[in-house]
């Protein structure tokens, strides 16, 4: 691997630094590390060699991590202190099914034959779900979506912070179960239609399609496109492959880095003093959700994704205006998005680039959702 590097300072050599790199796989094993002193003038430019490194035929992808401290203490920054990094993915064998858990028993599955939406999900007879999984296409308003002229507005004018889902056809079949549905705001009126393909395969994953085409003479913005679902709060232990460790959005992404962590619901959660959406992580590959027995839920897609799991419901964060009006109802909430804007500067500056607002457009995604034990 060969790495050019340019120094921006304007009077720093950065022979006052220590460059730390590392490539790490995304099953979390550190393939090789190492530490520089790089001799490089203020606007100069330097190439390196860190030698090759072989993914073997499990890993995906791998990723190169470098960062930056300085050797030693300034008035300003101490020694310890990450000044600057970067990352970068190498691509691996990406058919490699290794991330992927084994069957864990007998999967079953039911679908409400009057919203569509997956009513129930169990392993050997025992049920996952406390919510059926539901399109989502709103979030509890930030600051920013409220003073957003793309934002939560429009959210609200289109009804997208209550809508239901109606059947306008479904077929089952031995393993599947495809249903197509009117989506259906508050007022009665359809800001879509939505098609939801149910396939559950031989080794007990249930992946589910979704086409969502918005109307768009109602419907001119969306916080999101996913979908929703709610499991009790004893699944608490949460792992996933993505960015992390703080919450992250899609003009917020480049704050957290690729890698494997765990958390849970409760750290997820960042209690501002007007409670409202949080807890992203942008850059999903997989995320698990489980008890400490370690039953539960693994989740993938095909592609990248956005996920959060928080300890209190939407209409709750919706609604609430202190932290004080924040209360448990024993159950967490889980988003599985393909697709959720930007968080913008609205309150003090810009709203959200039209790069990161979400397309309003017929788009289709899917998860497939792996019950464990």
């Amino acid at each position: 691997m060969k790495l050019r590097i340019k120094n921006w300072y304007d009077f720093s050599n950065l022979n006052e630094y220590i460059f730390h790199w590392n490539v790490t796989t995304d099953s979390g094993e550190r393939l090789a590390e190492g530490t520089n002193v790089l001799d490089c003038e203020p606007h100069g430019t330097i190439d390196i060699q860190l030698g090759n490194v072989l993914l073997s035929k499990k890993d995906r992808e791998a990723y190169l991590n470098v960062s930056w401290t300085r050797k030693e203490d300034s008035p300003m920054i101490a020694k310890d202190w990450e000044v600057a990094y970067d990352q970068f993915i190498l691509p691996g064998y990406k058919n490699s099914t290794a991330h992927r858990p084994q069957k864990a028993g007998e999967t079953t599955f039911t679908v409400d034959k009057e919203t569509g939406a997956l009513a129930s999900l169990s392993l050997d007879g025992r049920e996952l779900l406390s919510t059926p999984v539901t399109l989502s296409l709103f979030r509890p308003t930030t600051d920013n979506d409220n003073r957003d002229k793309n934002g939560a507005r429009l959210w609200r004018k289109a009804g997208l912070d209550n809508i239901t889902q109606k059947v306008v056809s479904l077929k089952e079949g031995k393993n599947s179960t495809t249903a197509r549905v009117e989506v259906l705001n508050a007022k009665g009126q359809k800001v879509g239609t939505a098609d939801f393909i149910y396939a559950l395969d031989r080794n007990g994953a249930l992946k589910v399609n979704t086409t969502f085409e918005p109307d768009t003479a109602i419907v001119k913005s969306m916080a999101r496109l996913g979908l929703t679902f709610r499991v009790a709060d004893t699944y608490d232990q949460v792992s996933y492959l993505g960015r992390g460790d703080n919450e992250t959005y899609a003009d917020r992404d480049q704050s957290g880095r690729i890698g494997l962590y765990r958390t849970t619901p409760e750290r997820m959660f960042h209690y501002y003093v007007v409670p409202q959406s949080t807890g992203n992580r942008t850059d999903v590959r997989w995320a698990k959700f489980t008890n400490h027995s370690g039953e539960g839920i693994f989740v993938e897609s095909n592609r990248t994704f956005q996920f959060s799991m928080i300890p209190f419901s939407d209409v709750l964060l919706e609604k609430a205006r202190h932290i004080n009006d924040l209360e448990r109802d024993g159950m967490y909430t889980v988003h599985l998005d393909a697709e959720q804007a930007g968080v913008g500067t609205a309150t003090c500056g810009p709203g959200v680039l039209p790069q990161y607002l979400v397309p309003v457009k017929k788009q289709g995604f899917e998860f497939t959702l792996y019950p464990i034990k």
